[in-house]
């Protein structure tokens, strides 16, 4: 909430490229920075009002995301192609998920933000959604907040935060092996809770 500016910080600064955001007007802020959020939200209106709101890329690069996010099939089906009413898609949870992740292809901006983005999706989404994540925005910062640790592992660092306070921070495989880390404990922890649930 403080990187998008809906909080002010009281101390302290976040900076993206030298620049504080807090000198930079919200709208400023907000136009810049691509956020997917764990509960996907949907416009009412349009399949192109919703992947380009405010109306900055062609039809072309709208339906060029739409079909790297393996959703263009259902749009053309659809009565109105891009004109049409995206209720109308009546699209399942994680077809959701992937048409805000083609809203974010066509956004601009370098700094991506994932709010658990993949926690309210089914495994087969996921990994689609993961694998555009690497692809599309690989010339991107993406600030990800994760719980699922293995979403994460290729990251070049992890921040470890415990009750508010950042406890630990370095490279997910580094600390993953190190003795005493917050990090491995929290894997080790999540491998036996992925062992149980295969057993049960």
């Amino acid at each position: 909430m403080s990187l998008f500016r809906i909080l002010d910080t009281q101390s302290g600064a976040i900076r993206v490229d030298g620049v504080d955001l807090s000198t930079l007007p919200r709208r400023e802020v907000r136009a810049r920075i691509i956020g997917v959020p764990q509960q996907p939200f949907l416009l009412k209106g349009s399949v192109r009002l919703n992947v380009d709101p405010l109306s900055r890329v062609s039809d072309a690069a709208i339906r060029s995301a739409l079909r790297d996010a393996q959703v263009l099939d259902l749009v053309d089906r659809a009565e109105g192609g891009l004109d049409g009413d995206v209720d109308g898609l009546n699209l399942s949870a994680g077809q959701k998920q992937l048409f805000c992740l083609a809203r974010a292809m066509v956004r601009p901006g370098k700094v991506v933000v994932l709010d658990e983005a993949t926690s309210s999706i089914d495994a087969r989404t996921e990994e689609t959604v993961q694998r555009l994540i690497r692809r599309k925005f690989a010339g991107h910062t993406v600030v990800a907040v994760a719980h699922r640790l293995d979403t994460i592992m290729d990251f070049d660092r992890v921040v470890v935060m415990d009750s508010g306070r950042v406890v630990e921070v370095g490279c997910p495989w580094e600390l993953r092996e190190m003795e005493g880390s917050w990090f491995g404990r929290l894997w080790r922890e999540s491998e036996c809770g992925d062992e149980d649930e295969k057993s049960a």
